[in-house]
């Protein structure tokens, strides 16, 4: 087993080489390796099994290795080129989107680039090549002993776990030669599946003559939504947490109509904004295949439209909404929710958005907010609650929750002040638009996350409040009060309503001053006629238990 274990040891040390270099993540080593220490024994291993020529030994133990570098250079070049690890369904998209033309512009603009990642490949692949020559020098000098029982028997298992480990989607996804294949298969099949979406809201939804839109509010006006991602307003100051996570909104308080009893209608974000969205609820889910969203509603009405957003372009459903936008700007290139691209980058495409001549403008802003991983959500500055020992780390410990739920408590916590700078310069820059032109802001979440709050876990939570409880915040120029709501609701009475997020396109459309046949006022938690429905979560009347109650 010896030669085995020498060429394992090269191709592990290249592997470490690249992740030296910064052209692998620790992760993708990790696959990388567990895949190389069962796959190149075993394979390389039956030449010694079935007694071959040493060039055949030779060849397949540089084969398996050729395979694993050069997976990691490609994956280096395109980890330079997008600054992250990239989305796969984004690079497939743009190879089969694309030209002689634009490829030859692409190759000429990124040679360097290119060039990096193919020296990284050709030295470190050239280091083994001599390594593995001279092995066989050595060993060639030797009477090669024959392989024993229990290296036979070695090498038969490591073969089988190669295969094996191919049962694991995610392992198998990590093979360097089913790796884009793979990848391929799954961007063909959400292409088609989008097509087939847009097939059927195409065949279903009304005409547009049948909406009956009307608009009937001032001649300049700009509405901004900004989404939260997995934000639990009982981590907010703003909400009376006992850590000062969000002082930015607390200072805007006054300025703010803060809702205290919202919840979300689903614990997670696809299926939580289709209800946010469309017309789509928790009780007729499939509305949204044939009735009009909030998008198209704005733009018949005379809207010019904006999706800027730090979530993944092409998200299944919710690209389908999110290129109905006249403009639209994706920032995060990453790989599923990025890596480290937070979202105050998203700041230069909103200023630009706010500053476009349309005298009317829907500015929809997604955010990555506290998605998990937390740490890879704030800059390193607003690590502001690493390692602290206060009352909410003391309650935590009281209640049995273990280091590391308190350790993720402190970094979520922190990833709820990043977005409270990121969410406060969003209504800042509102306010200070033009006073010539009315404007809104309406800021939510998708979902929370329970972070200890109920139980010793951490992440969505389908069982758990605290994986509804959101944030909903509404600031106006007119300010808290809202045109047609009488004087004697006052702002603690409106706070106080209760609602679930799978309405809300109700409250967006009285927003945007749009009247229409999908409009329903009693939906509208901004309206003089709204009137409370019965909530649910996971299937179960939720009703909030207020703090002290």
């Amino acid at each position: 087993m010896k030669p085995l274990l020498h060429r394992l040891y090269l191709g592990l040390g290249g592997l470490a080489a690249f992740w030296a270099l910064g052209m692998i993540s620790a992760n993708e080593y990790g696959k990388s390796a567990a895949l190389m220490a069962t796959a190149l024994p075993g394979l390389a291993g039956l030449c010694l099994l079935l007694r071959a020529r040493p060039v055949w030994f030779s060849a397949t133990t540089l084969s398996v290795i050729a395979v694993f570098f050069f997976d990691a250079a490609t994956k280096g070049f395109l980890r330079d080129y997008f600054g992250m690890r990239p989305n796969h369904l984004l690079v497939l998209h743009a190879v089969f989107n694309t030209n002689p033309s634009e490829t030859n512009e692409f190759f000429r603009h990124n040679w360097r680039d290119v060039f990096e990642a193919s020296a990284a490949f050709v030295v470190l692949m050239g280091a083994v090549v001599f390594g593995e020559r001279r092995l066989a020098r050595e060993e060639a000098r030797q009477s090669p002993a024959p392989m024993q029982r229990t290296g036979k028997s070695t090498v038969v298992a490591l073969l089988a776990v190669f295969l094996a480990l191919h049962f694991n989607p995610t392992m198998a996804k990590e093979n360097p030669l089913l790796y884009w294949p793979m990848r391929y298969l799954d961007y063909k099949g959400q292409a088609d599946h989008a097509a087939q979406l847009q097939r059927d809201l195409d065949r279903n939804m009304a005409q547009r003559a049948d909406w009956r839109v009307q608009y009937h509010g001032p001649d300049k006006n700009t509405v901004v939504w900004v989404i939260g991602e997995s934000l639990n307003r009982n981590n907010m100051s703003l909400y009376g947490y006992a850590r000062n996570t969000t002082p930015m909104l607390d200072s805007l308080r006054g300025d703010l109509t803060v809702f205290r009893d919202v919840v979300s209608s689903e614990p997670a974000t696809m299926s939580s904004l289709m209800k946010m969205l469309t017309p789509a609820s928790l009780d007729d889910p499939e509305a949204w295949t044939r009735q009009p969203d909030v998008v198209m509603l704005a733009r018949e009405a005379g809207y010019r439209t904006y999706w800027i957003s730090n979530q993944v372009p092409n998200d299944g459903w919710l690209g389908l909404v999110a290129k109905r936008a006249d403009e639209q700007v994706f920032i995060n290139k990453g790989y599923g929710r990025g890596e480290n691209n937070v979202d105050g980058n998203l700041l230069p495409a909103f200023d630009a958005a706010l500053a476009s001549e349309a005298p009317k403008k829907l500015i929809i802003v997604h955010l990555l907010g506290a998605h998990p991983t937390y740490d890879m959500r704030y800059p390193e500055e607003f690590a502001r609650f690493d390692n602290t020992d206060d009352a909410v780390m003391a309650t935590l410990a009281a209640q049995g929750r273990s280091t590391w739920v308190r350790h993720l408590r402190n970094e979520y916590d922190n990833a709820i002040a990043y977005n409270d700078f990121v969410v406060s310069n969003l209504i800042r820059k509102t306010m200070a638009t033009g006073a010539q032109s009315d404007a809104s802001l309406l800021f939510s979440s998708d979902h929370a996350q329970e972070v200890g709050h109920t139980r010793n876990h951490a992440g969505q939570s389908v069982a758990d409040a605290s994986g509804y409880e959101i944030p909903m915040v509404v600031w106006s120029r007119d300010g808290a009060q809202q045109p047609g709501v009488p004087t004697q609701l006052t702002q603690a009475v409106l706070e106080a309503r209760p609602y679930q997020t799978d309405r809300l396109e109700h409250t967006l459309l009285g927003m945007l001053d749009i009247d229409t046949r999908y409009y329903s006022a009693s939906d509208d938690l901004l309206s003089p006629a709204f009137t409370p429905r019965e909530r649910r979560i996971n299937g179960q009347a939720y009703t909030w238990l207020q703090p002290n109650s």
